[in-house]
């Protein structure tokens, strides 16, 4: 896990740090509470162990902010303080923070927090991927992709950079189910997932909308490379012939694309979502397993 230390004295950094990275953890440094504050939103740390009297940004505050960003909502909090009267470990915990650790610290103390801290952690990253991915595919489900899809819109906007989209569907999908039963239908969708995948950059974004319709977001990718690259999934489909059960089955699908219209402010992904669509349902109007402009 890394692990983020904040305090204002260098021996208590120190100390905590080595214990820390003793135990197996990444360790990242920081002085005071703004500080603090920067490398949590920059870096992202799994755990931060934070001071309550630090220059700058008290603990308290630390943590509030911490956990009212999206960034860090659910890193998780432990603030440490020498004082010992009860009241400080009421207001930690309602201004965020998950645990508490009376100063001085020895290491058993401070194993054990790191220990249940990296049990949250790893149940929440749990809950989070069951939250986000759809179960039978494995890629993101309609609403995580939906989430992501307004960050790339956002981020195109901000570098003025293209951002195409393409929506597929599995050609008579509903044959499939019917002829050879809905676990051969499971089959097809998660083959098509993977041919898909072979087909991609790491920078793609591929997610289920429901049944076996798919979207997939494309950064850096203007009308004509939206083209080229549905017709790479295009043909990787028509390869696939999905074997099930002694039973070949061949599996093809239509897509519709459209690019972004980044200089239009009422551009949203739910307009390109609808052009994408109204590409798709011509590529199967006219005959299927084609790619359509939207």
């Amino acid at each position: 896990m890394r692990i983020l230390i904040a305090d204002d004295t260098v021996l208590m950094r120190s100390m905590l740090s080595e214990m820390a990275e003793s135990f197996g953890h990444t360790v990242i440094l920081a002085k005071d509470g703004a500080e603090a504050l920067e490398k949590a939103w920059s870096e992202a740390p799994d755990i931060a162990i934070i001071d309550w009297e630090m220059p700058r940004m008290a603990g308290i505050e630390v943590c509030w902010h911490l956990r009212a960003d999206p960034r860090t909502a659910y890193t998780h909090l432990i603030l440490m303080t020498a004082g010992d009267e009860p009241w400080r470990e009421l207001k930690a915990l309602d201004c965020g923070a998950d645990d508490f650790l009376h100063k001085p610290i020895n290491a058993a103390h401070l194993k054990a927090r790191l220990t249940a801290g990296v049990r949250i952690r790893a149940m929440h990253e749990q809950l989070l991927h069951l939250a986000l991915t759809d179960g039978l595919t494995g890629i993101l489900n309609r609403r995580a992709f939906l989430d992501r899809a307004d960050q790339e819109l956002a981020r195109a906007r901000r570098t003025k950079r293209p951002l195409g989209l393409v929506m597929a569907d599995i050609d008579h999908f509903k044959r499939i189910n019917d002829t050879h039963g809905h676990a051969a239908g499971d089959a097809a969708l998660k083959r098509f997932v993977t041919g898909c995948k072979l087909n991609l950059r790491v920078s793609d974004v591929l997610g289920r909308l429901g049944g076996e319709e798919f979207a997939i977001l494309l950064p850096e990718s203007g009308r004509a490379g939206c083209v080229i690259t549905a017709e790479r999934l295009r043909k990787a489909v028509e390869r696939l012939d999905l074997e099930f059960e002694g039973v070949r089955i061949p599996i093809t699908a239509s897509f519709g694309i459209t690019a972004l219209a980044l200089d239009d402010a009422g551009e949203s992904i739910t307009g390109a979502l609808q052009r994408a669509d109204h590409a798709l349902y011509k590529a199967k109007e006219d005959g299927r397993n084609r790619v359509e402009l939207g």
